[in-house]
């Protein structure tokens, strides 16, 4: 796994909801193929957060169901925040595709 800079984020904090708490999604929309689904659709959306404690962005699904992923981790680049599962990261021209499970994402790289 490749170490994602790019990634490092700009926008400002957002307040994080839990899954089907009714508040609308944040952020831009991004591809997604959930539940082993074969072609990907701009499906879910992307939030980003930066802490003192790091860089996170959390990728909402349809249904109200999210991923937070850890950003920038030294060694590793990018990982699920709760670590439960490992996320498997390719990095692509202007994007990285993240497997997790039986999900998959596409989120651009930050210039």
């Amino acid at each position: 796994m490749r170490i994602f800079s790019a990634l490092l984020l700009t926008a400002s904090l957002a307040a994080c909801g839990e899954p089907g708490d009714g508040l609308p999604p944040d952020g831009p929309a991004v591809e997604c193929a959930l539940n082993g689904g074969a072609g990907f659709a701009p499906e879910c959306t992307m939030e980003r957060h930066r802490s003192e404690d790091g860089n996170t962005v959390i990728v909402r699904h349809p249904d109200g169901a999210f991923r937070r992923f850890d950003l920038g981790v030294p060694g590793r680049g990018i990982v699920t925040a709760d670590g439960a599962q490992v996320a498997d990261v390719t990095n692509h021209d202007g994007y990285v595709e993240i497997r997790v499970g039986s999900d998959r994402y596409r989120l651009p790289v930050a210039e």
